[in-house]
């Protein structure tokens, strides 16, 4: 399969960020917000991007199928795609939606394309910003038609900056070790922060492919390591007992997870 020209997709990420959730920035109505089943939230901005993403990109690629985070809320199916033959595009109309509704300009759209299981291009859209990150398999990381590197950070524990769920921060042997930890809430803006250098690692437990497939492959291209705590390589739909393990490069990946794995390793299992 030939890849789609991805500057038309990021021309589709801008266009539906541009008149179905920027506008409600800020200006969300009564009845406009609500609580998902499972926690968090989900707002109009959300389902009616998610919506014209979807109509857009199948367009975009006929034959391709959609896996969106709101579509899949409640629907135990809808990970069988990413099996079978057809592209699947993945969909997060809008990461960060916490941040979007308090009036936060912190949140993202992510797409993701995926063949046979695997992530093959993906793309990070902070539309407060028009900054946008696009990556393609063996193809680098590029923003504004320039490549991205987080460069070289050549730094101790002490002057790294992370981010680790609130169960990892208050660990005895995490405690004081590290610059700065904090969390964005917002995925999406953790990886384009680490591809930029922004950032120097994140660890995550919980493995939505929404949340992940895009920006795994947008730091890999530019040069960081993504893996799993044992070393393999995430695949979107599939969960791991450590969660992922986000850095701006090989080395500071082995020193972080040097440091994490004996509080890693105690961590109660996340819920598929």
């Amino acid at each position: 399969m030939t890849t789609p020209d991805m500057g038309k997709v990021v021309s589709i990420m801008r266009d539906v960020a541009d008149t179905e959730i920027r506008p409600r920035f800020r200006g969300l109505q009564d009845g406009e917000v609500r609580r998902k089943e499972a926690g968090g939230l989900v707002t109009i901005a959300d389902t009616e991007s998610e919506r014209r993403l979807a109509e857009a990109l199948v367009d975009l690629l006929p034959g391709s199928v959609v896996l969106g985070e709101e579509a899949a809320e409640g629907n135990p199916n809808a990970y069988d795609c990413l099996n079978g033959d057809a592209p699947v595009w993945i969909v997060d109309p809008l990461d960060g939606t916490s941040n979007f509704a308090a009036g936060k300009p912190d949140y993202v759209v992510i797409v993701a394309l995926t063949t046979g299981g695997m992530t093959r291009a993906g793309a990070i859209l902070v539309p407060e910003t028009g900054t946008c990150i696009v990556a393609e398999e063996g193809g680098g990381a590029w923003s504004g038609g320039r490549r991205v590197s987080p460069g070289d950070p050549g730094t101790e524990p002490s002057s790294m900056k992370g981010s680790l769920g609130r169960r990892l921060r208050e660990r005895d042997e995490v405690k004081g070790v590290f610059e700065d930890l904090n969390t964005a809430g917002c995925c999406g803006i953790e990886y384009l922060r680490i591809a930029t250098g922004e950032l120097h690692f994140a660890h995550y437990r919980g493995l939505k492919p929404w949340d992940h497939a895009a920006g795994d492959l947008i730091v890999r291209e530019a040069g960081g390591r993504v893996r799993h705590v044992d070393g393999s390589f995430y695949q979107p739909g599939r969960n791991h007992r450590h969660g992922l393990l986000s850095a701006c490069d090989d080395a500071c990946w082995k020193q972080v997870l040097a440091i994490l794995r004996p509080s890693i390793e105690h961590l109660p299992p996340v819920r598929p």
